[in-house]
């Protein structure tokens, strides 16, 4: 939700997200893995609680669209040339494709085609994709960096910028959610860039800087 409903909005209307501008543009999200009830229960709660509302924002809710195959393809274009976003977020990764996220030639075959798409409709694209479970020793727990992305390298050979959320607190009285992010890679700035902290409340679905 913080990047499929929060960024997705922040982007269409043009404000900032944590201290990063954004320019007001179009925005298309693919998501294959909740469907259209749930997911519109949290897009109201979301808007509701932000006072959040735009045209500009396009939601697809399709459990079966594989992005890697033919048919997928052609039709995310399809959405694409009537819509015409300006952001593509793909919600999530692992549920987006019919291959093996481990398989580096199927991988291959996917991002090809988000090249393709990139190329052609100058769109910039996000992926939501999901970690390695965490190691623990001794009550630690170690992270890896972009290592931590499921899959083949590939994926972390290709991101620009590579966003880690860490969930850090869960308080199921409050409901209040504590969340670290970790720039692990940003190809395209000249300094290293901070952590940001983001509280959430899963009661209004609001999200803060801080925490």
């Amino acid at each position: 939700m913080l990047v499929g409903l929060d960024l997705a909005f922040r982007i269409a209307n043009g404000k900032d997200w944590f201290g990063y501008k954004t320019t007001a543009s179009p925005v298309y999200i693919l998501q294959t893995e909740i469907p259209q009830a749930p997911l519109r229960r949290r897009m109201i709660k979301y808007m509701t609680g932000n006072k959040a509302t735009s045209e500009q924002i396009w939601f697809a809710s399709e459990l079966y669209f594989k992005i890697d195959k033919g048919w997928g393809y052609a039709e995310l274009e399809k959405e694409l040339s009537r819509t015409m976003p300006k952001v593509l977020i793909i919600d999530p990764v692992f549920s987006s494709v019919s291959g093996k996220l481990v398989d580096d030639y199927d991988m291959g075959q996917f991002l090809d085609k988000l090249d393709m798409m990139r190329s052609k409709y100058k769109i910039a694209i996000i992926l939501i994709h999901h970690s390695r479970q965490a190691e623990h020793s001794e009550g630690e727990v170690f992270h890896y960096g972009s290592d931590e992305l499921f899959g083949t390298t590939r994926f972390a050979r290709w991101l620009d910028t590579i966003i880690f959320v860490d969930k850090i607190r869960d308080d199921e009285d409050t409901g209040l959610v504590d969340l670290v992010l970790t720039f692990q890679k940003h190809r395209h700035t000249e300094s290293k860039l901070s952590r940001i902290k983001v509280q959430v409340d899963r009661n209004n679905l609001i999200f803060t800087e801080g925490g």
